[in-house]
């Protein structure tokens, strides 16, 4: 008799680990993983959110640093639909992220080609002699990524951070150097896919904007889609609709493979 009681209890706790094995085996397949490339996605269309919160204000006189907490806030939001909703994880599929706008990690200087603190940028190096400029680097993280002939007399460089900035407000800092006369920040008239965020009483509302067609051919067709998400977490479907999506974009979304064997 011990010795059946012995085989009992052993086959109950291989039954307790089989099961408790099958369980975390059909979690892990319906657990929605997010790729490095879409989470930096994710992670730029909410910086750039963050900065339109404030659209009324012009961002050449805000803060060059993004405020962390609405960044955070957005940047969650939009991951927490990611994973908890298959219609918002095809709506990515279609590549739809924020417009180029505001630039929030590029601009492009336009200076006399002359002018002397760019004489190492004459030379083919990557630097320059004035310490404001220098020290404009270093201190928002910043490269230069090419030095470039612009027109008969101006030169231009580009100018890339390594983080989301408002590009906006520091751009000012660079036209206080001698001999800078322009600076494109690019993006503002680009049309295109988009996201829109509006700050609700309890959460996020946004809305995905996928843009297709030809402007020579029938003219730019758009299909939206809006959702809103809860602080809690709770998601809704609040509208969709616009032009039909083709169905060679493969917005659909895929099949959902068997959670378990009959």
């Amino acid at each position: 008799m011990p010795q059946l009681s012995l085989r009992l209890i052993v086959f109950s706790l291989l039954t307790v680990l089989v099961s408790t094995a099958a369980s975390t085996s059909l979690f892990a397949q319906d657990e929605v993983r997010v790729s490095r490339h879409l989470d930096r996605k994710l992670k730029r269309d909410a910086a750039r959110l963050a900065l339109r919160l404030n659209e009324g204000e012009d961002l050449r006189f805000q803060a060059v640093t993004i405020p962390q907490r609405d960044m955070n806030a957005i940047y969650e939001a939009l991951l927490a639909l990611y994973k908890g909703d298959e219609g918002v994880r095809s709506v990515f599929r279609c590549n739809v992220h924020t417009r180029p706008n505001p630039s929030i990690d590029h601009m492009l200087i336009k200076f006399d080609r002359d002018v002397e603190w760019a004489a190492p940028l004459r030379e083919g190096r990557h630097e320059t002699t004035s310490i404001t400029f220098n020290d404009l680097l270093y201190e928002h993280d910043l490269i230069i990524e090419k030095h470039i002939q612009w027109d008969d007399t101006q030169d231009a460089i580009s100018i890339r951070s390594k983080r989301p900035l408002n590009m906006a407000s520091l751009a000012n800092e660079f036209f206080n150097l001698t001999g800078v006369q322009d600076i494109d920040l690019g993006g503002e008239n680009e049309l295109g896919n988009d996201i829109t965020a509006i700050r609700t009483s309890d959460g996020w509302r946004f809305t995905f904007s996928l843009n297709f067609g030809s402007l020579a051919e029938k003219g730019e067709k758009v299909h939206t889609w809006q959702y809103a998400i809860t602080n809690a977490g709770s998601i809704t479907k609040v509208s969709e609709g616009g032009d039909p999506v083709p169905e060679w974009m493969r917005c659909s979304v895929a099949p959902r493979l068997m959670a378990a064997r009959r």
